[in-house]
């Protein structure tokens, strides 16, 4: 696998990986086990999960954990990230890190109690940006992330059931 695949393949998890937490009230709306309904999804040909799950957990100090596992054709990764809505940019753990793979971080802020948008950074640079909306019956989550840049083309539209 070339560097610029294994970068975008970086990208495409760390995209599927974007999920909200915020304040303790409304982060506990979006804990839970979710499911990615690909019917529902929309992105780049060849590049939208053909699976996935995210598990939400509340921590302790007003910070939740969550991890995403998605699989894109063959490949099947895992990211975990623990992060509080304070504007602090939190470091997303990605399994397997592929080799050379580039440090990706995401930063949240709160928009209401049903939608957050979170800002992911790759090596510093600002890449995208996920507005995550929550149903007004907590049972599905959608997240429309927006590439910037060179990343433009991986924008996409996930949509996830809670289990």
């Amino acid at each position: 696998m070339t560097r610029a695949m294994r970068l975008c393949v970086v990208v495409v998890l760390a995209f599927a990986a974007i999920l909200p937490v915020s304040s303790v009230v409304a982060q506990d709306a979006f804990v839970g086990s979710w499911v990615l309904d690909t019917a529902s999804s929309k992105g780049p040909p060849g590049l939208v999960p053909t699976a996935g799950t995210l598990e939400i957990t509340r921590g302790g100090d007003g910070r939740y954990t969550y991890v995403s596992e998605a699989a894109l054709g063959d490949a099947v990764g895992r990211t975990e990230t623990t992060m509080a809505t304070d504007g602090k940019e939190y470091a997303t753990a990605t399994t397997p890190a592929p080799p050379g793979a580039p440090a990706v971080t995401q930063a949240i802020e709160r928009v209401s109690d049903t939608v957050y948008k979170i800002s992911v950074k790759i090596n510093g640079e600002l890449v995208a940006t996920s507005l995550n909306e929550l149903s007004s019956d907590r049972s599905t989550l959608t997240q429309t992330a927006t590439g910037l840049g060179q990343f433009a083309a991986l924008s996409s539209t996930m949509v996830f059931r809670r289990k």
